[in-house]
């Protein structure tokens, strides 16, 4: 296992009051195929480009954009419309604002789901657009690391590489084998529809536990981590940083263990002592802690 002391690098995704960061990327209605939207959310300023149609049924791109409100929650603006643009091939020429179709308002349910309103009245649900990486067990596949909060901040490196069948709550497990760790979607009771990870020691006792909302593709949303003995959870945001292919978001990717060598997390000690006088959010449920411990069994098999 890595520990990375960062300091205030990442920091403000674990520990601020204002956390909440909808996905940015392709979203889409899975009903409707053949329209999109793409947002980008930067220091709470929403834009939103649109390719959609006009009523006679010819394509038209669409601008929105402005500050959000509620904790970038929600968003109102007008849906702007632009042509007359330059075509891939011509020179350039700056494309026309020709008006606007009203006011379109946003509210994200949580930072993965949303409903669209546009004028008129009619709304969408929309989502992040999952193209590349498929649905969990699969789409847990590559490498991630998971940042958190105790009283020093922490990052945990987990490169998930095998399948393993799924557990009695889930669809399958993905597996690092050299950190004898693995992270599973759940399909039932309380912890339906969110990931839950464990990783143990190689005497098979629990060293990390994660929690988090699948849906955010290549980073992990409403995200805790969960400690061993005590089960206190601290808010963690976690990210893909090399893709099941080996595309990687670091300048530089660092070797990893060798094959069959089981490595235990370094920073276990200092982690437990922290905890002691670290402030969490709360105790994981009863429910959680059991299909943790579950899913650590299955690592050992």
């Amino acid at each position: 296992m890595m520990r990375i002391v960062f300091g205030l690098i990442l920091a403000s995704f674990v520990s601020t009051a204002h956390a909440f960061q909808p996905h940015t990327g392709h979203w889409y209605d899975p009903s409707e195929p053949g329209t999109g939207y793409n947002f980008d959310i930067q220091n709470g300023v929403l834009v939103m480009t649109a390719y959609s149609y006009n009523t006679s049924g010819q394509p038209q791109w669409y601008l929105s954009a402005g500050p959000m409100t509620n904790g970038q929650r929600n968003y109102v603006g007008t849906l702007d419309k632009y042509a007359n643009g330059q075509c891939p091939s011509c020179t350039y020429r700056p494309a026309q604002l020709i008006g606007n179709d009203g006011t379109v308002s946003i509210s994200f349910t949580d930072e993965t789901t949303a409903t669209i309103t546009f004028p008129g009245g009619r709304s969408a649900v929309i989502h992040p657009f999952n193209f590349g990486y498929g649905d969990p067990p699969q789409g847990l596949l590559g490498e991630w690391v998971f940042v958190y909060d105790i009283i020093s901040t922490f990052a945990d490196r987990f490169d998930f590489t095998v399948l393993a069948p799924a557990s009695a709550n889930g669809t399958g497990i993905a597996l690092d084998p050299s950190r004898i760790a693995g992270c599973e979607y759940q399909t039932s009771g309380g912890a339906a529809g969110e990931i839950l990870c464990a990783q143990t020691a190689s005497d098979g006792t629990i060293e990390n536990g994660y929690e988090f909302k699948w849906g955010g593709i290549d980073e992990t949303f409403e995200g805790v981590w969960i400690a061993p003995i005590t089960f206190d959870t601290y808010a963690m945001k976690g990210f893909r940083v090399v893709s099941p292919k080996g595309y990687s978001k670091a300048a530089r990717r660092l070797p990893d263990a060798k094959a069959g060598l089981v490595t235990n997390d370094p920073a276990a000690t200092l982690k437990a002592s922290q905890v002691i006088a670290g402030a969490s959010l709360g105790k994981a449920s009863p429910e959680l802690i059991a299909r943790l411990k579950a899913i650590a069994t299955d690592l050992r098999r």
